[in-house]
């Protein structure tokens, strides 16, 4: 169950919008899943503290009106809309949705996103065989398609892996396709190498371990950064978020 779909179902057994087999079956998987379980708690507590705080007014009736045809465009299941026609309720999902930054999306995979490097892939000129390869690549990665660019990327790799070049933008899409481990093989030879992506591909080793929250290695590898190189700077901002 998607984590949108989880709180919705949430809002609607609290507010009693399930019919019997459906909140049977909720209450059995409630018992299953910490997270929604953390979700029922998170929503119980906004909903409660909106009630005593908020006092209806004409703004609030405004904002009502809104959402509630935000209702009918956004919130579906399976094909069939879902109801939550309650002002308090639309209130307390927004909030549990932004408060759901930090259960939904942990710090360190937050840290990654805004810490990364190198999200476009140039390439110098248009070509035949191996070069079209990277093109084609470089128009996937550019797209955000990291998955399709790490196939293409993989087969040029392989046939001359001291290309570094298609070593780097490979090893990114690895860790974008949450391959962490085999992206770090290929950055660390690329890192122990001497070309130009020798530091950018020490600093992309430590966002792997920032991606699996791991930040005790994330430290050690971003602190190998020297003062000199391009990426010193973000490193050492880094490091401060992550201690």
């Amino acid at each position: 169950m998607a984590n949108e779909d989880k709180l919705t179902d949430v809002a609607r057994y609290v507010e009693g919008d399930m019919e019997a087999g459906e909140r049977q079956a909720f209450e059995a998987l409630l018992r299953e899943d910490a997270e929604l379980q953390g979700l029922l708690t998170e929503y119980k507590d906004i909903h409660q503290t909106l009630k005593m705080k908020i006092a209806p007014d004409a703004r609030d009736k405004a904002v009502e009106n809104t959402l509630t045809e935000l209702n009918g465009k956004y919130f579906r299941k399976e094909g069939k809309t879902i109801a939550l026609n309650g002002y308090l309720k639309w209130i307390s999902i927004a909030a549990v949705l932004v408060i759901g930054l930090l259960v939904w999306a942990p710090w360190s995979a937050g840290l990654y996103e805004k810490y990364a490097i190198s999200r476009e892939m140039s390439v110098a000129e248009r070509g035949t065989g191996a070069e079209q390869k990277i093109e084609d690549a470089a128009t996937l990665y550019n797209t955000g398609d990291f998955s399709g660019a790490a196939k293409i990327l993989a087969s040029v790799y392989q046939s001359n892996p001291e290309r570094a070049m298609v070593a780097y933008y490979y090893g990114i899409s690895l860790i974008e396709n949450n391959q962490e481990q085999e992206a770090r093989k290929v950055l660390l030879k690329l890192y122990e190498g001497s070309s130009v992506f020798k530091y950018d591909a020490l600093y992309n080793i430590g966002l792997s371990y920032v991606k699996e929250k791991n930040d005790k290695e994330a430290l050690v590898w971003l602190s190998k950064i020297p003062a000199e190189d391009n990426n010193y700077g973000q490193a050492k901002e880094l490091i401060g978020k992550l201690k």
